[in-house]
């Protein structure tokens, strides 16, 4: 389903919708979706959510003690103004919710479909009932390099892939280094899994070459494999192994995308 502003530039319409009109038409969509999302709560998730967020937990009792009423989570929806703020709201409702429940499952696709529909910089992913926000880059990228990427790693690696995508969310200088970490050892451990053995990174860069010479790959290929690889691991090492680095977020997220392109030829590459 295509949004207005799609549309627009077919019919080559003036664009003059403004970021705080777009986010507003965001929320919109947002508090239609999730209504009665305390209904969909228990009091004690409930309860939780209120502590995530450090609110005053209110409940309505219009019928009697017994039968207490919540408002707190679609207010706190309602109430929110600043972007960064909504979307953390948004990611601490689905960490409450079962995925298991087709109900939710379906919530979150509605919510995918929300955002196909609004100009805000937000993306998501969902892996085994664990959603991950972080802020949008060019979508198709997005979809190849993070979303695709998290469908094959194995489990050690996929946990680390979404530690970093968790730790580049927060946007601090502290937690760009841990996800440069993580997505250090998520290679590390992916490279661990495709050749079967428990070495590390800088040792394995070397079977993985010597593994695509065997395979008959284009020597082209593998030396700019090997020089990615090698510029990673060297700055992995002065950045990142030992947390006393200095990555800021233009950085952190090309280590993203960078990583996302490795794991994709690995995967294609190496049975």
């Amino acid at each position: 389903m295509e949004n207005f502003l799609d549309f627009a530039k077919r019919w080559n319409l003036p664009q003059k919708s403004t970021p705080e009109q777009n986010f507003s038409a965001f929320k919109i969509r947002v508090f239609n979706l999730f209504k009665n999302i305390d209904n969909r709560l228990s009091d004690i998730q409930i309860s939780f959510f209120c502590q995530i967020l450090g609110i005053k937990e209110e409940w309505h009792r219009p019928y009697g003690e017994l039968d207490a009423i919540s408002t707190n989570v679609i207010d706190a929806l309602e109430n929110e103004n600043n972007p960064i703020k909504l979307f953390f709201i948004l990611q601490t409702i689905f960490s409450l919710l079962d995925f298991r429940h087709p109900h939710n499952d379906a919530l979150y696709q509605n919510f995918k479909a929300i955002l196909n529909l609004s100009d805000v910089n937000l993306a998501v992913t969902e892996k085994d009932g664990k959603v991950i926000f972080y802020p949008q880059g060019e979508k198709r990228l997005d979809f190849e390099l993070v979303e695709a990427v998290l469908s094959f790693l194995n489990l050690e690696s996929h946990n680390h892939f979404l530690n970093a995508l968790q730790f580049y969310e927060r946007k601090s200088g502290a937690d760009s280094i841990k996800s440069a970490e993580s997505l250090r050892r998520s290679l590390e451990e992916y490279l661990r899994f495709k050749l079967k053995n428990q070495k590390g990174l800088d040792a394995n860069i070397t079977e993985l070459l010597t593994q695509l010479k065997k395979d008959g790959r284009d020597p082209v290929v593998r030396n700019v494999i090997f020089q990615v690889f090698s510029y990673l691991d060297k700055y992995f090492n002065e950045n990142s192994k030992h947390n006393d680095g200095d990555i800021d977020e233009a950085e952190n997220e090309f280590l993203i995308y960078q990583t996302g392109v490795l794991m994709r030829y690995i995967y294609k590459s190496i049975p």
